[in-house]
């Protein structure tokens, strides 16, 4: 009996049915397996991956971390994010995957090259591999995954340049290389396709050349990510007002010039313009008022001019304005107070004058105001303290005068104040800012006391900046527990009084600089429990009596790296407790270093403030130091490692311990009472460049050990003393000149015109070299021609009388004695 062709065709049809699930499990088992010989070369899988094992291949699309799959059993998605593994794609069996739509390794720790095995992904739409260390080049065959619409490769250490064949990924919405080491030129041909672009970022790599004009011709781009990347530009190219659907744009840190160009002002729907670090010249464009969309307006670090356009106060949107660096003169224009929706105004470095606008305390929503280095001049308004969110302050560097606002009262009916920051009946000043991190006021011509409220109106302030200002009376003694105060700088006002105990309680404090004022107090013994203090600054005070020859903390001042107590009435021994517990002297980089600049320069550069102040770096702080006799500004201050202790009364020996601070720069001990030799440990300090021990009571040699080891050296001055004997020779000893020695009745030598005697001669004739050079050169030629001719025939003869008869016993008798 003949089948029939529809009963084979049912029969084929049952037969199929049946093994689906034999095919499925079969697909699943083969690449679990594969799986599982890749994790076999990873590191750091035994918790993140312990699903992944030969024991539950029948699982593998069921409870496997990070894998995904189809209805039918096969793998479709491989989600490995954020685990710290480690290892490589070399064994990872990209054949054994033919349907992965999904493939994300991102935020690990892989390394190695991209295998051009990965074309074989074929159904790829999803390509993570950012945040790792992936290295050489983008491999050509990544253009054959073209059903790609998200590529991000971003910060891994990729080079070489960005392959042609991106091109033929037509449906690619993301394309993100950012922070890599990828070089040339960007080709037009790469973006002639990907017209469905809609974000780029190459950000932070080397690339070279113009910007390439095809990208402006991508209409669907919303993200333009560009910044940092030295492309270079004549002007920006006009054909950006093409980027009809541009969202955000970054430009950021090239080497663009000439004027912004107007059609920037066709961006419609940009709500982030970032032209921050260029060479841009010329006026804020007045049009920029137009685009009604923007929050964030960066433009800083240019060499732009004119005023600030008023047109800006257009902007209700507008959320951030960063035009600092730059030649900007003129007032701030009074409207930016109704644009209520800012909360960064950064115009630091330019020729600003006139008032600060009262108008500012409108900006109820502003947490950054950044004027710092203008010209900018009359009261601090007081209403500032109306904006209750504001979290930095920066108004260093002008000629701002009068008193620091401060919380107060009205008094009785008298006073006749009717400015608008009246709320209730209170004036709220400085101490009504809660949410202020950042304070500073330095360098101005503020006068009267500071705020009695300054250690506890904001728990969350970190920096306290008034330096360099007019300031009277004592420092507040209200520091409560639980603050974070990190640094505080005081110096060169009028502050009187003793340092309030209460200080004890700024436990993360690490900078605190109280110089050049008129504080009348003993040491500060308190202050060695503050673990985290790296810089104390005491200097030019009344500071008086003896330093702690104890202490109740077990391991005092262990991050120290400057400990200035110079020009104060300090009396007793050196404080040799102290200096021996200096851990971050004896040992480079014993913590995480810390590098510092002038608070006054701190600005949000880029896009930074689009995530609020990155305020989290505490590397924007600033300390000055008394180096080479001149008061500057330091940058890595654990590079000036310094101990000043000069101009007081200490008295007793140095210390031998000092040797031990193997990493110090800078040590003064100078006009002070010292006595007793200078240690040969000194020649330990084998960083030192500047050594002062003058005007004390030193007696002794100068120890060869620190002409020998001293090799950095620049800077010597043992003057005024009562040191002894030869100056020693050495490298650096060679250079220094008589100004070094001077007040040293007994010291000889180089480069003293004092020569040193021979320690064996006593009076007595001397038969060295340079006592026979002086015989000679005590007669003149005559005299030696004269006994050169009497004496040579007389030898002459001599000798044939000897020669011939022998030697007389006379002769003998007469020579030697005998």
């Amino acid at each position: 009996m003949t089948s029939s062709p529809r009963t084979i065709c049912f029969l084929l049809h049952i037969i199929l049915l049946f093994s689906l699930p034999w095919e499925t499990a079969s697909s699943e088992r083969t690449q679990g397996r594969a799986l599982v010989e890749w994790k076999n070369t990873l590191s750091n899988t035994d918790d993140v991956l312990r699903s992944w094992s030969t024991a539950n291949l029948d699982n593998v699309c069921w409870n496997w971390t990070g894998i995904n799959c189809t209805n039918a059993g096969a793998v479709n998605e491989i989600k490995l994010e954020n685990l710290n593994l480690s290892g490589t794609l070399k064994s990872f069996d990209f054949f054994s995957f033919p349907n992965l739509a999904r493939f994300s390794l991102y935020n690990n720790s892989f390394t190695g090259s991209i295998p051009y095995a990965i074309a074989n992904l074929s159904r790829l739409v999803f390509l993570d591999l950012g945040w790792n260390h992936f290295v050489n080049s983008i491999p050509t065959e990544i253009g054959r995954l073209t059903k790609l619409q998200f590529l991000n490769l971003a910060v891994n250490n990729l080079n070489g340049t960005i392959p042609s064949q991106i091109r033929h990924l037509q449906h690619l919405h993301l394309l993100s290389l950012y922070s890599n080491s990828l070089t040339g030129q960007i080709l037009e041909e790469i973006f002639s396709n990907l017209t469905r672009l809609q974000y780029f970022n190459c950000g932070r790599n080397q690339f070279q050349g113009p910007l390439p004009s095809n990208l402006f011709k991508l209409s669907s781009i919303e993200v333009l990510k560009l910044g940092e990347t030295h492309f270079f530009h004549s002007i920006m190219p006009p054909t950006i007002g093409n980027l009809s659907s541009l969202r955000l744009l970054d430009l950021g840190r090239n080497m663009l010039q000439g004027n912004i160009p107007e059609t920037v002002c066709n961006l419609n729907h940009l709500e982030v313009l970032d032209l921050y670090e260029n060479s841009l010249d010329g006026v804020i464009p007045p049009c920029l008022g137009n685009i009604t969309s923007l929050r964030y307006l960066s433009l800083n670090s240019n060499i732009l001019r004119g005023s600030i356009p008023a047109t800006l106060c257009n902007l209700y949107s507008l959320e951030g304005i960063s035009l600092s660096n730059n030649s900007l003169g003129g007032q701030i224009p009074e409207c930016l107070g109704n644009v209520t929706s800012l909360r960064y105004l950064f115009l630091r470095s330019n020729m600003l004058h006139g008032n600060i606008p009262r108008v500012l305390c409108n900006l109820r929503s502003l947490e950054g105001l950044i004027l710092s280095n203008n010209s900018l001049g009359g009261p601090i308004p007081q209403c500032l303290g109306k904006l209750k969110v504001l979290r930095t302050l920066l108004v260093s560097q002008n000629q701002l005068h009068g008193t620091i606002p401060q919380t107060w009262r009205l008094g009785n009916a008298t006073n006749q104040i009717t400015n608008s920051s009246l709320i209730s009946g209170t004036e709220l000043g400085l101490c009504g800012l809660s949410s202020l991190r950042f304070l500073d006021f330095s360098n101005n011509n503020l006068h009267g006391p500071l705020p009695r409220c300054l250690g506890n109106f904001s728990r969350k302030l970190e920096v306290i900046n008034f330096a360099d200002n007019q300031l009277q009376g004592t420092i507040p003694k209200t520091w409560r527990k639980g603050n974070n105060l990190l640094y505080f700088n005081l110096k060169s006002n009028h502050l009187e009084g003793p340092l309030p105990r209460s200080l004890k309680n700024c436990k993360f404090l690490e900078i605190l600089n109280l110089g050049n004022n008129k504080i009348v107090d003993t040491f500060p013994c308190w202050s060695d429990a503050l673990r985290g203090l790296r810089v104390l600054v005491l200097r030019s005070n009344q500071f008086y009596g003896e330093i702690c020859s104890t202490s109740k903390t077990r391991f005092p001042f262990p991050k120290l790296y400057i400990f200035d107590i110079s020009h104060n009435e300090f009396t007793g021994p050196l404080p040799r407790y102290y200096m021996e517990n200096f851990e971050a002297m004896k040992h480079a980089n014993n913590d995480e270093p810390l590098e510092f600049y002038d608070i006054s320069s701190l600005v949000l550069k880029g896009n930074d403030f689009l995530t609020g102040p990155g305020w989290n770096n505490r590397s924007d702080l600033s300390i000055s130091l008394v180096w080479k006799g001149k008061e500057v500004p330091l940058a890595h201050y654990d590079i000036y490692t310094t101990i000043d202790l000069s101009n007081n009364n200490f008295n007793g020996e140095i210390p031998r311990s000092l040797g031990e601070l193997h990493f110090i720069v800078t040590l003064n001990l100078s006009q002070n009472q010292l006595a007793g030799y200078i240690p040969s440990s000194l020649g330990s300090l084998t960083n030192l460049e500047t050594l002062d021990l003058s005007s004390n009571k030193l007696v002794g040699e100068i120890p060869e050990e620190i002409s020998r080891s001293l090799t950095f050296l620049s800077n010597l001055n043992l003057s005024y003393n009562h040191l002894s004997g030869r100056i020693p020779n050495g490298q650096q000893f060679n250079t220094f000149s008589n100004d070094s020695y001077l007040g040293n009745a007994a010291l000889c030598g180089f480069p003293l015109t004092v020569q040193c005697q021979d320690k064996n001669d006593e009076g007595h004739a001397s038969s060295d070299t340079e006592d026979s050079q002086s015989f000679w050169i005590g007669f003149g030629w005559q005299s030696v021609v004269v006994g050169y001719s009497c004496g040579m025939p007389f030898g002459i003869a001599l000798g044939y009388f000897m020669f011939k008869y022998g030697k007389p016993r006379w002769f003998i008798r007469l020579v030697i004695g005998r």
